[in-house]
């Protein structure tokens, strides 16, 4: 088995152990820890996702060289003829075939020769040995050479399967970054600056009081149906409109600020391209969608602690 491909199994497999355990963990822990502890220890999963680790010593190692041995073994024993008779000097089809024969009619003259009747098996009861020695040569030789094309496409993709792992990892990929390119230039398209000074006086206050100190564009676009932050180095808070009271407009700034301060969109796209390489563990959606619902819990928690549990309700 490929050494590359080995490395990710035992990765990937770890890191399901590793998922489960968490999500036990998470589901018996939820109210003695903190949103942000159940956010940012997904880390530790994502961490033993990417980087690898020797796999000779580990319990992968041991399950991959028991299967390795597994199929050299299967493959020998398939390739080499099994003979029917191994005693004396009986090693050929041929030979089997007038042994079998000859001891049949051995076993009937002596059947014979026990009730009184004293005869012998004529010698043309014997097979010919034209289609005997047909059968030896043809057999086991058109049988190897139909299971050779078999091996052949076996030993392939046995030896060449982490290419195929790595296309498609490639292709989730590209296709993961075009989406978001797409999504992205759709919401540009119908961005609107937001001109009123009043507003944007009270965006600097709270990216003030978040610690931002880069600038925040704050832009408006009906088609998008929650607030949202896009840019990676220069953010941009995009509105679904304006027309909201003065303490939730607070909230949402604060809310997307926290994530742009937090790194967020830096964590979600580490859990993107993790997904991409494990792609064929089920248990890697089931995590990125647990670190989705934690980062906003967790934001929540952040945005609350800043502006207190009094003013929230209030």
């Amino acid at each position: 088995m490929n050494e590359i491909l080995k490395v990710f199994l035992s990765m990937s497999f770890s890191g399901a152990l590793l998922i489960l355990a968490l999500l036990l963990g998470g589901r018996l822990l939820k109210n003695k820890i903190s949103r942000q502890w159940q956010y940012y220890i997904w880390l530790i999963v994502i961490l033993r996702l990417v980087l690898p680790f020797g796999t000779e010593t580990s319990l992968m190692g041991k399950m991959y060289q028991a299967m390795d041995d597994g199929i050299s073994q299967a493959v020998s024993l398939y390739e080499r003829p099994t003979p029917f008779y191994t005693s004396g000097d009986i090693s050929t089809l041929e030979d089997i075939f007038h042994f079998a024969v000859g001891a049949e009619a051995d076993n009937e003259n002596a059947a014979c020769s026990a009730e009184g009747l004293i005869s012998v098996r004529p010698a043309e009861g014997l097979a010919p040995a034209g289609p005997t020695e047909d059968l030896a040569a043809a057999s086991p030789t058109e049988d190897l050479a139909a299971a050779s094309p078999l091996q052949d496409i076996a030993s392939l993709l046995i030896n060449h399967i982490w290419i195929i792992w790595l296309a498609a990892t490639l292709g989730m990929v590209i296709r993961k970054v075009t989406i978001y390119q797409s999504f992205i230039r759709y919401i540009k398209a119908g961005l609107a600056p937001v001109a009123d000074m009043r507003i944007l006086d009270q965006l600097s206050i709270v990216a003030e009081q978040a610690g931002v100190k880069k600038p925040v564009e704050l832009c408006v676009n009906p088609l998008v149906s929650s607030p949202m932050l896009i840019g990676f180095s220069h953010p941009c808070i995009v509105l679904p409109g304006v027309d909201i009271s003065e303490k939730d407009f607070r909230h949402i700034v604060l809310h997307e600020l926290t994530h742009y301060k937090r790194g967020d969109m830096f964590y979600k796209w580490l859990v993107q391209i993790t997904v991409c390489l494990h792609w064929f563990n089920p248990f890697v959606y089931l995590m990125g969608r647990e670190i989705a619902k934690a980062c906003e819990f967790s934001c929540d928690e952040a945005v609350l602690a800043k502006i207190g549990y009094d003013n929230a309700r209030g």
